[in-house]
């Protein structure tokens, strides 16, 4: 189940966003910040997940009373707003856009990869946008590339949907991936495949085509729902890539 964000209080949240709040002159001599009550909230997310992030356990992070936190972040909400774009700062949009084709694909592999540095990313809904600096940087480089492809401004909702949703997806798709890969897991598979071949003897018979992908994918050894969440990623990219270039030599002829 993921989390809606964008519901605190409108003016206190975007304020916070954008640096337009100070931080308390009043309070204990040794005063913290919201910037570190952010980042604490982050290591209790990286660690546990979203659901674990309470007033309570950032307080317990920072050494300090859930009360304390309130003249920050004013509410959990709040909080969960600033952790989300606070962690978009980490992604560096491809600076490079003269081929238009490798800064998407650099820019699909980046927020990708931030996706899986913190999971719990993939926790909050993509329904609205928390309209902070550093999840704007990231939309704002992509558009960027698109500008300079030559995509028609009409199809750019289309394509950054599409790309958003794709990269994901892929993100999504690995991080279960890699939570399921344990010790056990060649026996889990070896369990199953036996098991698979008593229930459904034509199996291979009736699924020819998944058949194929799955021994083709047992080629490159050890981990292939890894390995296949890896490729599957590489592909949409291309193809969408592909579908966008198509429309970018429509609109110049």
């Amino acid at each position: 189940m993921t989390e809606l964000i964008g519901q605190g209080d409108a003016a206190r949240t975007l304020a916070l966003l954008w640096g337009k709040v100070a931080t308390p002159k009043r309070g204990p001599r040794h005063s913290i910040g919201s910037d570190e009550v952010i980042a604490a909230a982050v290591r209790v997310a990286d660690r546990q997940g979203l659901p674990a992030v309470t007033m309570r356990a950032v307080g317990n992070e920072l050494g300090r009373t859930a009360m304390s936190l309130y003249t920050y972040v004013l509410s959990r909400e709040v909080m969960v707003d600033l952790m989300y774009d606070s962690v978009h700062a980490e992604f560096a949009g491809p600076r490079n856009v003269k081929d238009w084709r490798k800064a998407i694909a650099n820019w699909c592999t980046r927020l990708r990869d931030l996706y899986l540095a913190h999971p719990w990313l993939l926790e909050v809904s993509s329904a609205r946008p928390v309209l902070g600096p550093k999840e704007q940087e990231v939309l704002e480089s992509l558009l960027r590339v698109l500008a300079k492809a030559g995509l028609p401004l009409e199809d750019r909702p289309a394509a950054t949907s599409a790309l958003f949703s794709v990269v994901r997806g892929a993100a999504k798709q690995a991080s279960e991936a890699r939570a399921a890969v344990t010790e056990e897991d060649a026996e889990w598979w070896a369990e199953r495949a036996q098991a698979l071949a008593v229930a459904a003897p034509d199996f291979a018979e009736r699924f020819p085509e998944s058949t194929a992908m799955a021994t083709q994918q047992r080629k490159g050894g050890p981990q292939p729902w890894i390995r296949a969440a890896d490729q599957a990623f590489t592909g949409a990219v291309a193809l969408i890539v592909d579908g966008l270039a198509q429309r970018v030599e429509a609109a110049t002829e």
